[in-house]
């Protein structure tokens, strides 16, 4: 059993598995099997593993050691009253090798991975779990889709959805332009959530722009009532009575 490869494997295995009890029984469990030179089986009285681990209770023991061999980290036989309990370790460090560590990947020396003499797979689960993981995520990351860049239709159809105040065209034509890189210098990974940040920069224009067309509304309204006035001195002709200020929207002329 490889010492330094067991730790590596039983602390990356162990990680939200096992209960802090279970991890420090494991603990010495290995060291003891470790002076022991790696015997297959082993003794250890409950008594003994209460005084250096500080648990006080034989169920306590009982529980963690019940996990350990659930989870597929050792073996165990059970002592009766009086007796000390044998232990196995099972050997995580020989397949543990062929599982990427710390972004490497490992393999035996022969490349081949630890079986039975009868060629059945004797491989931990939790090892098979760990493997099936990597897996996993090298076919998701495989299965990713590239960026597609949509068409104006699609463009035009997702803005009427949503409510949107751009224009499709001007949005198509601008990152069509860049090679679909925003102004960060980045790929554009989903053209539905750049076009709301681009509808987010060109809210302030559109505000000018009404602004600006209700100065020109009020132009035309204060045009038109002056012209009104005007019209009506004239009906009136020009008489002795002195004729009154005009005034526009509350305020005097």
């Amino acid at each position: 059993m490889d010492f330094i490869r067991q730790l590596i494997a039983f602390d990356d295995l162990s990680n939200l598995t096992l209960t802090p009890n279970a991890s420090v029984i494991y603990m010495k469990l290995f060291m003891i099997n470790n002076r022991l030179h790696w015997e297959e089986w082993f003794e250890v009285s409950d008594r003994w593993l209460m005084l250096v681990t500080g648990i006080k209770k034989h169920e306590t023991i009982a529980n963690a050691v019940n996990l350990l061999m659930q989870r597929g980290f050792i073996k165990a036989e059970r002592g009766g009253a009086g007796k000390p309990s044998k232990y196995h370790i099972i050997d995580l460090s020989t397949e543990y090798q062929q599982l990427p560590i710390n972004g490497t990947s490992n393999g035996t020396s022969n490349g081949t991975s630890n079986g039975t003499s009868n060629g059945t797979s004797t491989e931990n689960p939790l090892i098979k779990e760990k493997k099936e993981n990597v897996k996993g995520n090298v076919n998701k990351q495989r299965a990713q889709k590239k960026f597609v860049p949509p068409t104006l239709e699609e463009v035009n159809q997702y803005v009427l959805e949503m409510g949107l105040h751009v224009s499709a065209k001007d949005f198509l034509d601008y990152f069509t332009a860049t090679g679909w890189i925003d102004s960060t210098g980045k790929k554009v990974v989903s053209w539905k959530g750049k076009i709301h940040t681009w509808e987010k920069f060109n809210k302030p224009d559109q505000q000018k722009k009404s602004r600006l067309q209700e100065n020109f509304e009020a132009a035309d309204r204060a045009i038109a009532y002056f012209e009104s006035q005007e019209a009506n001195r004239n009906d009136e002709g020009n008489g002795d009575s002195e004729a009154a200020t005009p005034v526009y929207d509350g305020v005097p002329f």
